[in-house]
Formats: C-alpha cells, structure tokens, sequence
C-alpha cells in the first residue's frame, strides 16, 4: 500500500490527515474562491496532524541541539584523557567544546535565513524535508567521527565541521514548520497549534536526558565507578565510546519518522493562494495527499459554502464589499463568467452589456489579492509602512532571550555541576560522573521546560502572545537578579533553594518569551515574506546564543596567579552572570512592548493572517474605528 493511500485509510470510521476542506466548490466562481477558501481554512477544526508532522521535526531538532550537553563529558573520557581538571578529570579542551557549540548555533543561523527565504521563493513543500535529510546525514557522519589509524586524523574538527552540517538542519526547521503550522491553523486554534509544536522542543530535551540516562545504567557493568578516568581500562573506553555514539545517533530514528510524515504534508493553501495564484488548484495538494469522509450536502460544509454564496447575489452585493466577513451567494454563482456573458449576449442582441465594476479591496480584506514579493514592494511594505520595527522588535526580543535561554540550557553541564557538586568534596568516578550528569539536568532543567510548555499551551487559549512575552521577561527579570544576588549565600546554605529557582527559570521561560518569539513571527508577516521574516527573527535569537557562549566561556578567564582559585571564582561569579543575563531580559522586555504587535482583537481573539499582514496601516485602522466604536457607545449612555 503506497504511503497516500495508506494515509487515506479510515481509522474508526475517520481518515488521517490535514481536514479536507475542499468538497462542494465546484460551483464557486473562480473570483470567489479565495474568499472562500479562506473562510473555510479559518471556519476548520484543530488540524491534529499538522501539529504531529511539525512536532515530530521539532523533537528531533532539540534532541540533536541538546543532546550535546550529555554526550560532551562523554567524549572528554575517551579523546581527551590527559587533559584534566583541577579534579584530575578528564574534560574537552574549552576551545573545541566552545567551538562545537559555536559552530553549532552559527550553522543553525544560517539555516534559519537561507531555507526561510528559499520558502518563500521555491514553496514551503518544496524545502519542507531536506532540512531532515541534512539532519540524518549530519548525524550518521558525526558518529563516525574519530581520530583515525594512530591519530591520523583530529576528531575535533570532524565533531566542529559535522555539528555546524547539523545546526543548518536543525535551523531550517524553524521557519518551516513555524510557518506551515500557522498557514494551516485555523483562525481561532493557531496560537495553540504553535504552541503545541513548540512543546516537542521540551520533549526532546527530556527524551535526550532519559536516553542518556537509560544507556550510562545499560553500560554501567563496564564503565568503572572506582576511578575518575578510564585510564588502564580498555573496556570503560569502549562502553564510553559506543555510549556517546549511541545517544547521537538515536538522533536520526525520529528525524526519519518526521521524514515520512513530511511527504504528507500538502503545499500551504496561503501561498498557493498569494504567491502561486493558482486560485483553482488551492486545495489540489490536499486532495491528493488527504482524504476526508464525503460531506453530507444538507449540512457542514456545504452550509457554510451556501451560506457564504449568499451574500454575492445581486441584492447583498455591495454588502459583499463592506464586510470582510460576508458570505457568497448561490443565486450568484454559474459555471463560468464567459458563459453568463454569451447567454446574455444572445438574449438581448441590441443592448449593450453592462460594464462590469471595479472593486478596489483594501489588504485585510479576504478578498484582497496581495502583491508579489519584488524589491519595490519590499521597500513599500517594511520602509514606507513602517513595518520594519515588527521585524527589528520580533528579532531583538528572540536575541535577547536566547542570550539567558541557551547561555543556561547549553552549558548546563557546567552550571549543574556548580549547583550539585560540593567544592570540599572529590570529583565521582566515571560512572558516577556520567549518571549523574544526566540525572541531574532531567530535574533542573527538563522537568521545569515540560511543565512550563505544558501550562503554555493552556494559557495561550486565553492570554495573547504579546502579553505573554511582556510578563514572561519581566518575571525572568526578577528571579535572575533574585538567583543571582543570592547566588553564593545559597550555594553555601541552601542548595536545594537554588535548585528550585533555576527549575522556576525554566518553567518562566517556557511559559513565556521562548514560546512566544516562536509564535508571533509566524503570524504577523505576509505570506510573501513569511519564512523569511521568521527565519531573520530566529536567527538574531541564535546571534545571542552565539554571544552568550563567548560571554561564558570568558567570563571566568583568571589570570596564572589566580589558577588554584579558578574553581572557586567559577561557582562566585555565576551570580554575576545571572545578573547580566537580567539586564538582557529588561531590554526583552521594552522591545516587546514598543515594537511587537498585538496578534488579537479587543475581544481576545486571533486576527486572521490577512489582516496580520497587512501591518501597522490596517491594524491602526482597527484600532481607530474600536476606539470611535467605543466612543459612539459611551456616547449613547
């Protein structure tokens, strides 16, 4: 059975699949079926396996970005021996462990601007697949990787060079499915179908801790627990070997299950609609790849598309054009414009055929087409309208959060073992070491991700994403000057205190501005120049992750006087640097208030994409006429 019509099989009387929405507009005239077809997409319920395929994608990339964290100590054991710490230790030398992160972030960057803009030039379907492709190799490639026959080669450079392949990958996906998953969304679910794609990345950062997890205790037999290195032991280098290899490369199963599901994802109606203009093939893909049980004709469906035919007659058409939210008549539609002329035509010889009038839509408007992206309209669009603090204000906020997010969640091992380790106390031994590393960031960092993701989904329904963001840095605000100013009281008294407010971080951030500066790109940008905007956006968020790991990888630099002390003056200084990261969610925090938008109406509910694109021209009209509406009201009271 081929994979569409495997797709196509019902399951419990149902069929899998993005909602078909086209059955019974044969008879629409193709001038109203844009307006048509996007009532109908916005009128839709949660499209479920939109939000599995993204997921699925969005899963894999976060186990791969963060799967590093477990894996890096693992590689210091058996590539770097010799190269201890303090603690007589084994570690990766801190010019290779930065430079993977580096070039990590800096390949993530780059995926992020170059498959977003292919998107909007080549089709969202087209590009929606390869980023895994790259994933899947990079993967293959970097478990391969080693030193060669008597060190022949440098796996330091292997790991850089395959981690940076990855991190393109990786950062294509975010554009992609960002972009997708709203131009699928209905109108009144988008926001929590981002959100819940969105959560895969959590998800991911905990299966990438439990695997890891799972194999230190399915190897623990031959990894020693007596000694602080594997030194001597041919079979702990081994285990430790083949473990690394192993949790990187479980990597690549979901990312070939999202590889699968991808194919069944039909091109975006949006940009069928705007930049393909094939108004008459709108639904093409989704009928090929999608089914959906045949439509009662007295009801659903056919309801809406007789209904909405309605407001096209004659009699309500200029209602038609006031409202953008009118509906199409029936007594309006036949089979084609050319043949209602020809009828006419030879009905009445002699009398002249009325000319037909020209409507002019304003953007917003459903029926509104849009321009095609051009450098003209480009400049129309973001210089003259002003529409380029949206893109400098979704793009600040996501650098400015990204500089605490991934400063902490990418160089956890380093702060875990700053908050867990008891400076009078040796180093574990390798197994030890290796568990507990593990064990550790799953408590301080994935359980407080889930739960932040988890209760963002809920709070999304009934809070806009803006206000979110806004709050979201403020309360980050507090608890890293709160974590930072008593960073070393705690340390020295109450550490389990300390583990709290960093899993409370986490909770915040994912209940707030790392949700959000996901979601809000995808919706206020026109279709046009969607992915890309998106793509920009998150790349300046990946700019500040690239800071943040030079930041940290400075910031406890001691001179050689200092070098019995450097230990010490880590576990000090983190505090400091909390209290930097503070300063950058302040900034987050005023970026967000005077140059994001607002996504929802007065009335808390999701503006429709087109009227988002049309930018800070119509939505200050909106404004306007709710505060004459407003007005008049209090007026009359």
């Amino acid at each position: 059975m081929g994979l569409r019509k495997w797709v196509n099989r019902p399951m419990r009387g149902h069929h899998m699949g993005v909602e078909d929405l086209t059955r019974g507009d044969e008879g629409v005239p193709a001038s109203h079926r844009r307006k048509w077809a996007l009532q109908t997409i916005d009128a839709a319920p949660f499209q479920v396996w939109v939000v599995v395929v993204a997921g699925i994608g969005f899963l894999t990339d976060a186990f791969d970005l963060f799967a590093l964290n477990v894996v890096t100590p693992m590689i210091a054991y058996v590539y770097w021996p010799h190269n201890l710490d303090k603690d007589g230790v084994p570690v990766v030398p801190e010019s290779i462990s930065t430079s993977m992160l580096c070039a990590t972030l800096a390949g993530t960057m780059i995926g992020q601007i170059a498959f977003g803009y292919a998107a909007d030039k080549l089709g969202r379907r087209k590009m929606y697949g390869l980023e895994l492709l790259i994933v899947i190799v990079a993967t293959i490639l970097m478990v391969m990787s080693s030193n060669g026959e008597r060190n022949s080669m440098a796996i330091g450079g292997w790991l850089i060079t395959w981690r940076a392949i990855m991190g393109l990958g990786i950062g294509a996906d975010y554009p992609l499915s960002a972009v997708i998953t709203s131009e699928f969304a209905p109108r009144k679910h988008r926001a929590r179908m981002l959100s819940w794609v969105f959560f895969a990345q959590p998800v991911g950062q905990l299966l990438a801790n439990v695997l890891s997890f799972a194999a230190v205790a399915g190897f623990h037999s031959q990894i020693t627990d007596s000694k602080l290195s594997c030194e001597d032991d041919e079979n702990c280098y081994r285990a430790v070997d083949r473990l690394w290899r192993l949790v990187v490369g479980i990597g690549a199963v979901p990312a070939i299950i999202a590889l699968a599901f991808r194919f069944t994802i039909p091109e975006s109606p949006r940009y069928k609609l705007d930049v393909l203009r094939s108004v008459h093939t709108v639904y093409a893909d989704t009928k090929d790849y999608f089914g959906a049980p045949e439509l009662d004709p007295e009801g659903g469906e056919m309801e809406m598309l007789h209904g909405a035919r309605d407001s096209m007659s004659p009699a309500n058409g200029d209602a038609s054009r006031r409202s953008s939210t009118s509906e199409i008549s029936p007594d309006a539609v036949v089979d084609s414009d050319s043949d209602d002329e020809q009828r006419h035509s030879q009905e009445a010889p002699n009398r002249v055929a009325p000319q037909p009038q020209v409507v002019e839509f304003q953007p917003g408007d459903p029926n509104f087409v849009p321009p095609l992206a051009s450098r003209k309209d480009a400049v129309q669009f973001f210089v003259t309208e002003g529409n380029w603090r949206y893109l400098v204000g979704t793009s600040l906020s996501w650098a400015f959060l990204d500089f605490a997010f991934y400063g902490l969640g990418l160089s956890s091992p380093t702060i875990v073992r700053h908050i867990w380790q008891d400076p009078n106390k040796g180093r574990d031994a390798v197994y030890d070491s290796l568990k507990g590393n593990s064990l550790h960031t799953l408590v301080m960092v994935s359980i407080g991700a889930i739960v932040g993701g988890a209760a963002m989904i809920k709070v999304i329904k009934y809070v806009s994403p803006k206000v979110i963001q806004f709050w979201g840095f403020l309360v980050l605000f507090v608890l890293f000057i709160v974590t930072g100013s008593a960073w070393t009281q705690l340390l020295e008294n109450s550490r389990s205190g300390l583990i709290v407010l960093y899993v409370l971080c986490q909770i915040a951030f994912n209940l707030g501005p790392n949700v959000t500066t996901f979601i809000i790109p995808a919706e206020i940008f026109p279709t046009r120049y969607r992915c890309t905007c998106h793509g920009i956006a998150a790349a300046a968020g990946k700019l500040g992750s690239w800071l943040a790991q030079i930041f940290l990888a400075y910031a406890f630099t001691n001179s050689d006087s200092e070098r019995d002390s450097t230990k010490r003056r880590e576990r000090d200084q983190f505090g400091h640097v909390l209290q930097v990261m503070s300063a950058f969610m302040i900034a987050g925090a005023v970026a967000t208030y005077f140059l994001v938008p607002e996504t929802r109406d007065h009335d808390n509910k999701s503006r429709t994409l087109e009227v988002l694109a049309g930018g800070r021209k119509v939505l200050e009209e909106l404004n306007q006429q709710r505060r004459r509406e407003e007005e008049e009201e209090e007026a009359r009271r």
